[in-house]
C-alpha cells in the first residue's frame, strides 16, 4: 500500500516545488536520497524517497506523480487557516490584545519544550533574567537538549587571537550570562572574529525552535530590553514543516563546520 500519509508532513510549498522538480525531470526515477536531499527538510528525505519510488513501481510517470503531488498541494491550501497556526509576537509600548507578548512567548515556548530546543541570538545581555526558564527547564530535565547559536564579536581595533577572544566569550556567558548549573550547548561563527573586516560576518538571525515543530522567528535579541521593552516583531509559527525547516537549517550549519562548538566549563 501506497503511505500518501507521507505528504502530511510537506507544506504547501514543498510540495508544489517537489511537483515542478518532478515534472521538468529534475528529481527523476529512480528516485535517490541524493536526489532529495536540498529540495526538502532531511527529515522528510527518507520516507518521501519510499512513497516516490512505492509509485515509480506502480508505473507511475513523472507527469502522474506531478499531478499527484500538486493535488495534496492544492487540498492542504485549501485547508489552510493562518489564525490556527501563527501569532504575530511583539515588545513595546503599545502590545495589543491582538497579539503576543515576546517575553511571554520565548518563557512558554521554553517550558512548553519537551526534547530540544534550539535558540539563536544576536546579542545577549541580562541573560541571567532572559534565560532564567530556559536553565531551569535544562537542571530539571535530564532528557532536555538545549542549543544556542550565538554571534562572537572581535571589538573593533583588538589584537587579540581568535581563540582568546572565544574564550573569554565563554568565560563570561558562564559566570555573567547563564543562571544554571548544567550548560547548554553553544555554537558561533568563527568568521565573526577575523580581523579583515572584507571576511568578517555576523550571525544575525533570531529564532527559537521547540522539539522541531515550532518555531518563533523575531527582531527581538536575548536582552531584556528587547523582550520587554524595544519595538520587536516576530511570528509564532505551529507547523513542524516550517520548523523542522529552520532547525535543519541551523543543524547542517554545525554538521558541515560552518558554525562550531564553544568550549565551556563551570
Amino acid at each position: 500500500m501506497i503511505a500518501f500519509h507521507v505528504l502530511d508532513a510537506l507544506d504547501v510549498a514543498s510540495l508544489t516545488r517537489l511537483a515542478n522538480l518532478v515534472e521538468t525531470g529534475l528529481v527523476a526515477p529512480p528516485f535517490t536520497a541524493l536526489g532529495l536531499q536540498g529540495h526538502v527538510p532531511r527529515v522528510h528525505v527518507s520516507p518521501l524517497l519510499s512513497f516516490l519510488s512505492d509509485l515509480d513501481s506502480k508505473n507511475e510517470r513523472p507527469a502522474q506523480i506531478a499531478v499527484i503531488l500538486r493535488a495534496f498541494a492544492a487540498g492542504k491550501a485549501s485547508d489552510l487557516d493562518l489564525s490556527k497556526i501563527i501569532d504575530v509576537v511583539v515588545s513595546g509600548p503599545d502590545a495589543t490584545s491582538t497579539a503576543r507578548e515576546t517575553g511571554v512567548v520565548m518563557r512558554q515556548l521554553f517550558t512548553e519544550a519537551e526534547s530540544r530546543i534550539l535558540a539563536v541570538g544576536f546579542a545577549v545581555h541580562q541573560g541571567r533574567s532572559v534565560f532564567r526558564t530556559l536553565a531551569e527547564r535544562l537542571d530539571s530535565e535530564d532528557g532536555l537538549e538545549v542549543t544556542l547559536c550565538l554571534d562572537v564579536r572581535r571589538v573593533p581595533g583588538s589584537t587579540s587571537i581568535d581563540r582568546q577572544i572565544a574564550g573569554r566569550f565563554a568565560r563570561n556567558f558562564v559566570e555573567h550570562e547563564w543562571p544554571g548549573q548544567r550548560l547548554p550547548r553553544v555554537y558561533f561563527d568563527p568568521r565573526s572574529l577575523t580581523d579583515h573586516g572584507a571576511g568578517r560576518s555576523a550571525l544575525h538571525s533570531k529564532c527559537v525552535v521547540i522539539d522541531g515543530n515550532r518555531a518563533l522567528v523575531t527582531s527581538a535579541n536575548f536582552t531584556e530590553a528587547a523582550q520587554e521593552r524595544n519595538m520587536e516583531l516576530g511570528l509564532l509559527v505551529r507547523t513542524p514543516e516550517i520548523a523542522s525547516q529552520i532547525e535543519e537549517h541551523f543543524d547542517s550549519l554545525i554538521r558541515d563546520g560552518y558554525l562550531e562548538r564553544l568550549p565551556l566549563t563551570k
